[in-house]
């Protein structure tokens, strides 16, 4: 790989790297069936704007590391592959360490400044997670039971975490649902034993 390559290489963000890696692991796509295999696997866990699947396939094209080819027919769709040049991209970024994991959930975000909000904003924030992440959880499991006990590579490497994920998501919601409404009628009970109280002032 020249010096520019390399350079290129080291500028290529997550999502050109879920591109290089789908398009190796599927073959020749058009964008279009870009987004649909990554709805269908690592979007599961890695959340970005669909809209870079259309913009990061040309992207690559230029830098040298997918070819692409205009159907001479029909809607003459372009299709995209990999270059000798993008699979060593790819190689030399799974050869690299990943670090720590990062978090980015937005139930969590809004559950930390909760109490800042209007009386309940906790329980409704877990509600609605929960509701959330229990149909997540009968989608991974449906997944699981579809794909039966040798699903192919790639998600079959990433489901087990992902059903281990929602499992925890879903007892972690549930128990701060029924913690906080607890908590709601307690506090109900409370204003209602002292709105009863007679005033000995």
């Amino acid at each position: 790989m020249t010096d520019a390559s390399q350079d290129a290489a080291v500028s290529l963000g997550p999502v050109g790297y879920i591109v290089l890696g789908m398009l190796a692991q599927c073959g020749p796509l058009t964008s279009y069936e870009l987004k649909r295999e990554v709805d269908g696997s690592v979007g599961y866990f890695w959340s970005f704007p669909r809209s870079q699947l259309y913009a990061e396939p040309q992207r690559l094209t230029r830098l040298g590391y997918l070819e692409e080819r205009q159907e001479q027919g029909g809607r003459r769709r372009r299709v995209f592959s990999v270059t000798g040049a993008g699979r060593a991209a790819l190689a030399a970024w799974l050869s690299q360490p990943a670090g720590a994991g990062e978090l980015r959930d937005p139930g969590l975000l809004k559950l930390f400044f909760a109490r800042l909000g209007p009386a309940g904003s906790a329980q409704a924030i877990a509600a609605e997670q929960l509701a959330l992440h229990r149909r997540r959880l009968a989608e991974y499991r449906a997944l699981h039971g579809l794909l039966g006990q040798h699903p192919p590579s790639g998600i079959g490497d990433t489901l087990p975490m992902g059903l281990l994920y929602e499992e925890a998501s879903v007892r972690f919601w549930s128990d701060l649902a029924e913690t906080e409404g607890a908590e709601g009628a307690e506090g109900a009970a409370t204003s209602s034993a002292s709105a009863r109280l007679p005033d000995t002032r």
